[in-house]
């Protein structure tokens, strides 16, 4: 048996959404950005996934948003973790009527970082 609902798993920044539906049957009952708080997830679960995702949007230099990411690896790594961890409870709590497609592919650091931060008004991505 298929599952009945599917969804995408990644990241949008300022969304505030981490699951967008994917098939009919998804969109009908959740609409296109799936609110983790309308899904059978317990508490726990939906003040992760806002916590993932306000971590998320914390990676992105809001003042220049084309800058490379400015976390160094060993916290892309971390959330990276965290999110791993997300996905897994996502998958266990919503059960086999969900089937939860993972399209998140890591964050890690930028490799001209330090050249950005000696000069950030002068840095051009090589």
């Amino acid at each position: 048996m298929s599952a009945r609902y599917r969804l995408r798993f990644f990241f949008d920044y300022g969304s505030g959404i981490c699951l967008w539906s994917d098939n009919d049957a998804a969109l009908e009952a959740f609409d296109y950005p799936v609110a983790a708080n309308r899904l059978p997830l317990s508490p726990e679960t939906v003040r992760r996934a806002d916590e993932v995702l306000a971590w998320y949007d914390r990676s992105l230099n809001w003042d220049d948003p084309g800058a490379p990411l400015l976390w160094r690896q060993e916290e892309c790594d971390r959330f990276n973790a965290a999110v791993r961890a997300l996905l897994a409870s996502l998958r266990e709590e919503l059960g086999e009527e969900f089937e939860v497609v993972d399209e998140f592919r890591g964050l890690a650091e930028e490799p001209h970082l330090d050249a950005y931060l000696a000069d950030p008004d002068g840095f051009r991505s090589p």
